[in-house]
């Protein structure tokens, strides 16, 4: 239904959610509605769509009042802006991209120039038909699909790259499902908008939009308690961890060489399935380089005593596992 017309012909398709039981004493229901707005135009302002989008909010709050699920928003990205997201994500052929809202296609058509894999998820089914007409005319419809269905419900475990363009509420609201459903070291890559708490891993500000450019690269889960073994002893490492971001202590549990008296945790990182951490006393430092996969951590560990070198390797196991 279009509620404005003029220069910006701006569509709200509402799957409207309304919460009438918050009514205050004597007083007016309170109303939430979200919507999903399709620019048919260029705008080049998008506080100017914000404030034309609360115009057709509250039409679509009387015409729609159902609980349903929000839907993001689509607003199409300047071509600038989508070869810098893929650069930022770094896409290569052997890429999968899921870009959730895909619009008109631009962004999963330009990562199959790229010679990746991808697909495009948006609830437009006119959007979805304009896609895959550009992919042919792009000549790249062999690489890339684009399926007409709802982005919280889209199946994205293949996924090595995700891309959005969506309001800052609608990547709350995918945050869980991404962190959820996507391997360790995938990519997510964001045009303008954040994730709240989860903090992005690179924000790039060249873009032509006024949010930049953020990247994000899902950890992989390690919060607890590890038995970690190497040559020379075994040693507890407890881990916290908020997102990409770790602490972590150790307890010594042997110390074969007898030079571990004092040993306490450094620095530690995690990027997706790798993960990096030192350990120093007086005597010796340690410095830990590995890969997390199937309830495992292992790699390669380097040791530095007395002005020697030595490198080796570590696996460590769950504690609860490693005790059976």
């Amino acid at each position: 239904m279009p509620v404005f017309g003029g220069a910006i012909d701006v569509t709200v398709r509402a799957r409207a959610s309304v919460d009438a039981a918050r009514r205050g004493p004597g007083g007016p229901a309170v109303v939430t509605v979200r919507a999903q707005v399709s620019m048919r135009e260029h705008c080049r302002s998008l506080p100017a769509l914000r404030t034309l989008a609360a115009g057709g909010l509250l039409l679509a709050a009387s015409a729609q009042a159902q609980n349903d699920e929000f839907v993001a928003p689509y607003v199409p990205t300047v071509e600038e802006d989508v070869e810098l997201m893929l650069d930022v994500a770094g896409v290569r052929p052997d890429d999968y991209v899921i870009d959730l809202g895909s619009g008109d296609g631009r962004i999963a058509i330009a990562a199959a120039r790229r010679g990746a894999l991808a697909h495009g998820v948006e609830l437009d089914p006119e959007l979805v038909e304009l896609a895959r007409a550009n992919a042919a005319e792009s000549g790249v419809s062999e690489r890339v699909a684009f399926l007409q269905g709802d982005i919280f419900e889209a199946d994205i475990g293949r996924a090595t790259v995700v891309t959005l363009y969506l309001f800052p509420d609608a990547n709350l609201m995918l945050r869980p499902k991404l962190l959820a459903e996507l391997r360790p070291g995938t990519r997510v890559v964001s045009n303008s908008f954040h994730m709240g708490e989860w903090q992005p891993d690179v924000h790039d500000m060249s873009a032509r939009s006024s949010g930049g450019v953020l990247l994000w690269i899902v950890p992989a889960r390690i919060a607890g308690e590890w038995s970690v073994e190497i040559d020379d002893g075994a040693f507890s490492l407890v881990v916290q961890q908020q997102f990409q971001e770790i602490d972590v202590d150790i307890g010594i549990e042997s110390d074969v060489a007898g030079v571990w008296s004092g040993l306490a945790a450094g620095t530690a990182t995690l990027t997706g399935d790798r993960i990096r951490f030192d350990a120093e006393s007086d005597t010796v430092r340690l410095s830990f380089d590995g890969r997390i996969g199937d309830g495992v951590m292992e790699g390669y560990v380097q040791t530095v005593h007395e002005q020697r070198f030595f490198v080796g390797r570590w696996r460590a196991l769950p504690a609860a596992a490693s005790s059976r």
